[in-house]
């Protein structure tokens, strides 16, 4: 049963290593026309399709899947890996790889809120054109939703500038982002340690 686990494992280890590379690949237009893309879709594209197919991954202009995707993959990976090495996985282990995938979804998409505000407050202090300045529409139509309750639950709706907006929620974000970090690790070790 350890050699089928630590086969599986390897095998799933390469999978996810042909899905970061096709995903990277798809941010370069000119190495989409190339044969091994192809090549590299055929091979990883009904596996990313799978989850494409929830439009509730979809945030504006973003697409979540493909990290959702990665995060599945990874959840089954450790179980595997899990049963490799002990020969059996606990509830607790598989707990413990549950709540470390929540918390891998929800960092991912703070820590990609934070940097999009970052480059949303530097267009709005700073940069009055060029590249930020194109950008920022697109970052405004995934950010409104924070900076909009910012505005209402913070301001009462009273004018404030969008900089001070985007400041508080930058603010907001890191909190989150640190408290997260210590309640996830908590309720992972919390459920890593269950004797059973």
């Amino acid at each position: 049963m350890q050699i089928i686990a630590r086969t599986i494992s390897a095998v799933l280890s390469v999978y996810m290593i042909l899905l970061i590379i096709r995903v990277m690949l798809t941010w370069f237009r000119t190495a989409q026309n190339h044969q091994v893309f192809h090549y590299l879709a055929a091979i990883t594209d009904p596996y990313l399709n799978w989850f494409r197919r929830f439009q509730a991954l979809r945030f504006g202009m973003i697409d979540f899947s493909p990290i959702i995707a990665f995060v599945v993959l990874g959840f089954v990976i450790n179980i595997s890996s899990s049963i490799a090495t002990y020969g059996k996985i606990t509830v607790g282990f598989f707990l413990a790889l549950l709540v470390n995938g929540i918390w891998s979804i929800i960092s991912f998409i703070l820590v990609l809120l934070i940097i999009l505000t970052i480059i949303r407050l530097v267009g709005a202090t700073f940069a009055k054109g060029g590249f930020i300045a194109q950008m920022s529409p697109g970052i405004d139509s995934i950010i409104e939703p924070l900076t909009s309750w910012v505005r209402r639950t913070i301001f009462r709706n009273r004018f404030t500038p969008y900089t001070t907006q985007l400041g508080i929620a930058l603010a907001i974000l890191i909190v989150l982002n640190i408290a997260g970090r210590f309640l996830f690790g908590y309720l992972t070790n919390l459920a890593a340690g269950l004797p059973f």
